[in-house]
């Protein structure tokens, strides 16, 4: 089939082999779109650092042979081909599988199970959601990164009367201040250096948005919140220091949860948010409901999912668009389609 590989730092159309058989509880489908991750992007430019961070943490669900090629892309939209019930649904999942030996891999970064950076993928059955027939496939590809933002709020579970800053406006960031908003978290401020990207958060909600080149957002947190009012904060740009600047810059007590990952080492002075007595939550996993339950808010109108899509590209456009993802004022969802 043919496919854009990582091959050698660099993405190339090429052709390669089909996907596995799909075993027990799994199904064959052709993709329809699938999103370009930020994951994707450190994965691709810091593979050694991706590859030691699952070595590291004893998590084999991310890892392949970087001598192979890989075939990239987790946030999919796919019509399954599989004989039975399933055949000919449009579907969205969670991105990962069982091999053969029981162990969950994740699409898209398995030399076993390819993205949808291919044209064909084997999937988990019992990580499928029917997408509605209104939902075009590439709003559906959506899904995934904006459940990761409507997930992780729903893990904190913030009250409402609390207030937020959100840190960072891709697409992880604006599911996150969606979420914020829904459960009445108020004021909610997002910082983000991309003018493009502010104002999608304006759109999706945020109640003050501020680049950080201009103002700090814990000062604009300060002036807009009121007095003993909790705080948390949602850093969903995965940049290497972040953690260090909220330990210096959040009131007391505040709650911190990292979902963007930053895949190179970092420094940070753990004293001082001892001092300040600051709680670190580091986010992977989020309640798997709220997968599904984001696919609705998309369905429903609820959340402009459409709105993120600023560009898309073949299997021969992919390694021009890893660059174009580097200046965000451009771009905030690029989709590749096949």
């Amino acid at each position: 089939m043919r496919a854009a590989v990582l091959r050698g730092g660099r993405f190339v159309e090429a052709e390669v082999p089909e996907p596995p058989a799909p075993g027990p509880g799994q199904l064959l489908a052709e993709t329809l779109a699938t999103g370009i991750c930020g994951s994707d992007l450190s994965a691709a430019r810091h593979t050694d650092d991706f590859l030691a961070a699952s070595r590291d943490s004893g998590t084999e669900a991310f890892l392949f042979d970087p001598d192979q090629d890989l075939v990239m892309g987790h946030e999919l939209c796919a019509r399954v081909l599989s004989p039975g019930p399933w055949q000919g649904r449009t579907v969205v999942g969670l991105p990962w599988a069982l091999d053969p030996a029981a162990t969950l891999r994740t699409i898209g970064y398995s030399t076993r199970f390819p993205g949808g950076f291919g044209e064909r993928m084997t999937l988990q059955e019992a990580a499928l959601i029917p997408v509605p027939d209104h939902v075009p496939p590439r709003v559906a590809a959506l899904t995934e990164p904006l459940a990761v933002g409507f997930g992780n709020v729903a893990r904190a579970a913030p009250a409402p009367g609390t207030g937020a800053v959100v840190l960072g406006a891709g697409p992880i960031g604006l599911g996150a201040t969606a979420a914020l908003v829904e459960r009445g978290v108020a004021p909610v401020v997002v910082s983000e250096p991309s003018g493009r990207r502010r104002e999608l958060a304006e759109r999706f909600g945020a109640h003050v948005v501020v680049n950080p080149a201009m103002r700090d957002p814990f000062d604009a947190w300060r002036e807009a919140s009121g007095s003993g009012q909790s705080l948390t904060v949602y850093e969903c740009s995965g940049r290497p220091g972040m953690l260090n600047t909220i330990l210096h810059r959040a009131p007391r007590t505040t709650r911190v949860l990292l979902i963007g990952a930053c895949m190179t080492e970092d420094t940070f002075r753990p004293v001082v948010g001892i001092y300040k007595d600051i709680t670190v939550t580091m986010c992977m996993a989020y309640p798997p409901e709220e997968f599904e339950a984001t696919l609705r808010r998309i369905a429903d109108g609820r959340v402009d999912a459409e709105s993120l899509i600023t560009g898309e590209v073949g299997f021969d456009g992919i390694e021009e668009a890893f660059a174009m993802l580097a200046s965000p004022d451009d771009h905030v969802k690029v989709l590749v389609r096949p």
